[in-house]
């Protein structure tokens, strides 16, 4: 029973957008998460009860395919992390030394001559003080290169 709650409560506990991702196999369970995510954090008592209502619900359905989606929703978002780091990496290198370029293209399929330009332009920018975005168009490039 405990298990099932501690489920819950991080079924609850997840981001909007991981929230989202979930199918709940059973509507009602899905209607009183979606309410406890409603309750402000200073309603201890009402949290705890909708919290064990929840646990209640949880007794009457498989938990195998919500826990399945939960460590699929944990590995999907560790590997977006890392994606995203390496690609602040790879942005910093480029800044350094615009030549690591060929070794950037060389690991990941994208344009050479647009990300060539736009390493050029992000580094004048920084050298001039007055970077528009330039470095985030990098990163954003970087990103999707490296995410195919």
């Amino acid at each position: 029973m405990l298990a099932l709650q501690a489920l819950g409560q991080e079924l609850a506990m997840m981001s909007k957008r991981q929230y989202q991702k979930i199918e709940f196999p059973s509507e009602a369970l899905a209607e009183a998460i979606t309410f406890y995510r409603g309750i402000p954090d200073k309603k201890h008592e009402a949290r705890r009860r909708q919290m064990q209502f929840i646990g209640k619900l949880m007794r009457h359905i498989a938990p195998n395919s919500l826990q399945a989606q939960v460590q699929a929703t944990r590995q999907t978002d560790s590997e977006d992390k890392r994606k995203h780091h390496l690609a602040e990496q790879w942005r910093d290198r480029l800044m350094n030394d615009p030549k690591q370029a060929t070794e950037f293209l060389n690991r990941f399929k994208t344009d050479a001559q647009s990300l060539n330009q736009i390493v050029r332009q992000a580094r004048k920018a920084i050298k001039i003080k007055e970077d528009k975005g330039e470095s985030k168009v990098l990163y954003r490039i970087l990103l999707a290169a490296i995410g195919h």
